[in-house]
C-alpha cells in the first residue's frame, strides 16, 4: 500500500429499514476484478461489525487524486468488491465500490432476514444472495 495514495472505507450494516444495527456481520473486502463471476482475486480484509453495525476504518490503495484534474482520465478512483454476510440474513455483494485518495467513504448495507424456510446453503444459492451496484457515500 502506497503511503500517499490511501483512501478509507467504513461499512455500516443495518436491518429493519436502517433502524437496527447488525452486530458481528462478516464484511470481506476484495481486490476488484472485472470478471463478473468473481468477487475478486485477493481478500484484503475480513472483519466483523461492532455493536453499532460498523466496521473499523479500513485503509485501501487509491489512485492519485491528481488524475481528476486532467481530461481523459476516466476513473480517478480505485474500486473494490465487498461481501457482507450474517447467519439468518441474505448476503449482499457490492461490486465496483469506488475509493478516493484521502477520503473516508461510507458504504451503507441493508441486510434482509431470511424467510424461515430458506437456507443459505440450499440448492439455490442465488436465492440468498443480493448483488448491488450502488455508489457509496463519502464524508
Amino acid at each position: 500500500m502506497n503511503g500517499e495514495n490511501i483512501g478509507f472505507l467504513i461499512v455500516k450494516v443495518k436491518t429493519a429499514s436502517g433502524a437496527l444495527p447488525v452486530e458481528n456481520a462478516k464484511v470481506s473486502i476484495y481486490e476488484y476484478l472485472p470478471n463478473e463471476n468473481s468477487v475478486g482475486s485477493a481478500l484484503l480484509y475480513s472483519v466483523l461489525t461492532d455493536q453499532d453495525g460498523k466496521t473499523p476504518k479500513l485503509a485501501l490503495d487509491a489512485k492519485n487524486k491528481e488524475l481528476s484534474l486532467s481530461p481523459g482520465n476516466v476513473n480517478p478512483f480505485s474500486v473494490y468488491n465487498i461481501v457482507v454476510e450474517k447467519d439468518g440474513y441474505y448476503s449482499n455483494r457490492y461490486i465496483n465500490v469506488p475509493i478516493f485518495q484521502g477520503i473516508t467513504s461510507i458504504q451503507p448495507v441493508e441486510l434482509i432476514p431470511l424467510l424461515e424456510y430458506a437456507k443459505p446453503n440450499d440448492d439455490y444459492p442465488n436465492s440468498t444472495r443480493r448483488f448491488i451496484e450502488t455508489p457509496n457515500t463519502a464524508l
